[in-house]
């Protein structure tokens, strides 16, 4: 087998044979000169929507500058394999296809997502179905509805010979009731009718935000030159007025990071501890700039009740859009430890090495007596620590550590982390055909 030439160094060598300066491709990618350097001496990871600006940059495919093809889109399409449960052969296949027909891979592996994205969407219209709590209300208030109409209709054909009195009180009731009933099952109606007017996509505000960030790569240029001006337009695109509150916090929150931390100093730091001082001690801060500014590092926040509040995922590492992360991430092992900064290796099941920074701190202090508000912080780099890593997974519904001792529900994928099966609504997996 060949040996594997690193993405920085493809790099490198696809500029010089374009006799291009470092000066211009890294303005041309909104990236500096020295950052460019960093990636070309394979100091810096690179992948997502940087590479492909690079690629464009210096006129050739994304794949053609990854190191062994495109390390995302192979992983895609051995998961697109491993969905459709193909022989195992046919995910060393999955390099070879993404070098040599990378536009025939996309495809595939765009195929996968929207089919991954449709059963998530299903999954999400079902949850919400059994636990929207305006749906439920409204089904109890119908039901008891009909509980009273029905007894009051029973008791007047049950009774022929009523007090004329009662007969006219037993008919107000059952025509308020009738009204209720009517006035129930329209609010039922215009509940369903509200979230098909929503469209395909049936998004919470929360999911609408994180896509516009995903498809961003969580970095905006402008927001670091223009600061936080530039939100407003950033988030006028936006569907929904929760969605542009929601998203024009945490872009006002970026703004205001970069302002206190540019993104030159970033670009030039080894690690987070080359960054503590510049930052005033504000470990949060320097573990979000490193999130959002490296494309090669991810980024998790979530609150005190363990809630994702933002997630910038990275090759290799999964993030859920939804729902909670797997309990063994640093990132809530520091929520029971405020104010003490961790660094540990983990390993998540497919045998790579992380490096994970995390902190907990409080943003919000309303005054003394009152609780603090409590955020924690964990940034992802990819390392080798060989074998030493803790295990983790992506959250307990897609982990293959079927014996984790922190697993909270069954898992659908098999032992193996390359391999999917189909599973019932028991948890029992299904026979292969």
């Amino acid at each position: 087998m060949p040996r594997s030439i690193p993405t920085g160094s493809r790099i490198r060598e696809r500029r010089l044979a374009l006799g291009r300066k470092q000066t211009a491709v890294a303005g041309t990618v909104g990236i500096s000169p020295s950052y460019l350097n960093l990636i070309e001496h394979n100091r810096r990871a690179i992948g997502g929507s940087l590479l492909s600006r690079l690629a464009t940059a210096l006129e050739t495919d994304r794949a053609a500058l990854a190191e062994d093809g495109d390390e995302a889109l192979i992983e895609e399409l051995r998961a697109a394999a491993g969905a459709q449960q193909n022989n195992e052969a046919e995910f060393d296949d999955a390099p070879d296809l993404a070098r040599r027909f990378p536009h025939w891979a996309g495809l595939i592996a765009a195929q996968a997502r929207a089919l991954a994205a449709q059963a998530r969407t299903i999954e999400a219209l079902s949850d919400r179905l059994s636990h929207d709590p305006t749906l439920a209300d409204a089904m109890h208030e119908l039901l008891s509805t009909v509980s009273v109409v029905r007894s009051t209709a029973s008791i007047l054909a049950q009774t022929p010979e009523i007090d004329a009195n009662w007969l006219g009180r037993f008919h107000a009731n059952l025509d308020a009731d009738s009204r209720r009933l009517a006035d129930g099952a329209e609010a039922v109606v215009g509940l369903f009718d509200r979230q098909a007017a929503r469209g395909a996509d049936r998004m919470l505000p929360s999911e609408t935000v994180s896509r516009f960030l995903d498809d961003a790569g969580h970095r905006f240029d402008v927001l670091e030159r223009d600061g936080v001006a530039a939100v407003p337009d950033l988030v006028g695109g936006l569907t929904g007025e929760d969605a542009r509150v929601l998203a024009t916090e945490i872009l006002t929150g970026d703004a205001e990071d970069a302002s206190r931390l540019p993104r030159a100093l970033v670009e030039a730091a080894d690690g987070p501890d080359d960054l503590i001082a510049a930052a005033g001690g504000d470990l949060a801060l320097v573990l979000r700039r490193m999130g959002v500014v490296d494309p090669g590092r991810g980024l998790v926040i979530c609150d005190a009740a363990g809630a994702l509040l933002r997630r910038k995922p990275v090759a290799g590492f999964p993030l859920p859009v939804m729902g909670a992360g797997c309990p063994l991430w640093p990132v809530y092992t520091a929520l029971g430890q405020p104010g003490r900064p961790l660094t540990v290796v983990v390993e998540t099941p497919d045998g790579a090495d992380w490096r994970v920074h995390a902190i907990a701190q409080a943003v919000a202090v309303a005054g003394f007596g009152a609780a603090p508000v409590i955020r924690a912080t964990m940034l992802l780099t990819r390392t080798q620590s060989g074998g030493a890593g803790a295990p983790v997974g992506p959250g307990c519904r897609v982990c293959p550590r079927i014996e984790c001792p922190a697993r909270r529900e069954p898992s659908v994928l098999s032992t193996r982390p390359d391999m999917l099966d189909m599973v019932d609504l028991t948890g029992d997996t299904l026979p292969r055909s």
